[in-house]
């Protein structure tokens, strides 16, 4: 009776944990405009629901993580705004935490519901759930699929649903893919019989997919270097939690050698990818928190089991203490929600959403002109011509397909349009700019005044 009882405080537990981690997670979840990808993605739903495709107007079929987007698509079936856009990220949030919940319950009898507190809270895990992009649904699956090959060596039933989640991973993020030749090896090492065999489906998506990839790679030491050091200034407020990792690492290996060698190489091998790669983004190595705040959580469970209830202070401390309640700008636990984005300039915003609605009516009846589209369509109306830039900084122009912008279809020129018109300048776009597109752009702004500006954009009204 005494077990039964455990069980179900346990549940009632992780029932608030969920509850609280909702709470957090909706909590002003329309509020904030998008950033440039969440547009981008959630203008791919709507031509879901317009075609059945995420083709854009352009003609351009939109084929990166196609799950997600239909699964967007869904929600947007009830309204097509930012929260409804954004509540499918909120789902797999919470599906993290249960997540961290099974799996911190391999290690220790504690360790479930400590690891699906912290998961709970932890900041960036609150903010990528807040996203209408795709990155929280891969975290969850890359390590999802890790736990089911896991557990397919004592049933084998779960390597079918272990397959499942991998291929849904790699649809929803290439990266997905240094998952491969562990699931070649453990099932050639694990399974018995014909399932040997499925050892070959893996085997042929690496061997399809994996020349692309060495495409994204900088070839570059120095670059690497210079992004590693980009990364770790995003981890200057949680330096206690690495050193809190290091020795969770170590002894839940010493508990769980298979699992936890499962989980931390190809986290870590993912994790120096991400550092080679070309260009410099939080978001791609977003996924390395799941581990990072697992096993840092596990320590207490080990020591809570070693030394007592008297941990349970430490515990205490650790949530409480780090969190926005005392200190509201470099906090780790997010126990007081939040109405505003991540301050991440790897995920600039574009905020169209909050100008003067007389300003947005006049700009939907006229002709208008923009660089970056997505934001503009979903926010004001597809703007009639867009200016060419670089998305990335490489070059002059990675938006143009076949001679129009690739999300929207408008025309790509660098002319002025005739008679009236309005130009939305957004400072990231214009920061990708070389000289002479610099140039070419104050020739068309000649003359315009500045009709609106906030933070991330100025409106000129041109005649």
């Amino acid at each position: 009776m005494n077990f039964q009882k455990k069980i179900k405080l346990e549940f009632v537990l992780l029932g608030f944990i969920l509850l609280f981690g909702l709470f957090l997670r909706i909590y002003s979840l329309g509020k904030p405009p998008f950033w440039i990808d969440e547009s981008i993605s959630s203008l791919a739903s709507q031509m879901i629901l317009e075609k059945g495709l995420p083709v854009f107007d352009s003609g351009l079929f939109y084929g990166r993580a196609l799950i997600f987007h239909y699964l967007q698509a869904f929600f947007l079936l009830f309204g097509q705004t930012e929260f409804l856009a954004r509540f499918i990220s909120v789902i797999f949030g919470l599906f993290t935490i249960v997540l961290a919940y099974f799996i911190g319950k391999e290690y220790s009898k504690s360790g479930g519901i400590i690891s699906a507190l912290f998961m709970s809270v932890f900041y960036l895990e609150i903010f990528f759930s807040k996203q209408a992009r795709f990155y929280q649904m891969f975290q969850f699956l890359f390590f999802l699929s890790i736990y089911l090959l896991y557990k397919s060596k004592k049933n084998p039933k779960y390597i079918y649903l272990a397959l499942i989640s991998f291929f849904i991973t790699l649809n929803t993020q290439i990266a997905g893919l240094v998952l491969a030749p562990f699931f070649i090896f453990h099932i050639l090492f694990y399974s018995k019989g014909w399932k040997k065999y499925l050892a070959s489906l893996p085997a042929i998506s690496f061997l399809y997919k994996f020349v692309p990839t060495k495409s994204l790679s900088s070839n570059s030491t120095i670059s690497t270097i210079n992004y590693f050091r980009q990364y770790a200034e995003h981890t200057t407020n949680m330096i206690y939690l690495l050193i809190l990792f290091v020795p969770g690492v170590i002894w839940a290996f010493i508990k769980k050698k298979r699992l936890t060698l499962l989980i931390m190489l190809p986290s870590i091998i993912l994790l120096i990818g991400v550092f080679g790669l070309k260009t410099f983004a939080l978001r791609y190595a977003y996924f390395f928190v799941f581990p990072l705040v697992l096993y840092s959580s596990l320590l207490f469970s080990f020591l809570y089991e070693k030394y007592g209830k008297i941990i349970l202070i430490s515990v205490i401390f650790l949530f409480i203490i780090p969190s926005n309640l005392f200190f509201p700008y470099t906090y780790i636990n997010m126990i007081k929600p939040v109405d505003y984005n991540y301050n991440d300039y790897s995920a600039p915003e574009i905020d169209l959403k909050n100008i003067p609605l007389e300003l947005k009516e006049e700009m939907q009846s006229n002709v208008l002109m923009s660089l970056f589209s997505p934001s503009v369509e979903w926010y004001i109306k597809k703007p009639d011509y867009v200016f060419p830039f670089s998305m990335d900084g490489r070059g002059e122009d990675s938006i143009s397909y076949n001679k129009v912008d690739v999300y929207s279809g408008a025309l790509i020129t660098t002319e002025m349009p005739k008679g009236e018109f309005y130009f939305i300048v957004d400072y990231y776009s214009a920061s990708k700019l070389k000289l002479n597109q610099k140039e070419k752009l104050d020739e068309i702004l000649e003359g315009c005044f500045v009709s609106y500006e906030n933070r991330d954009l100025k409106i000129y009204e041109c005649n």
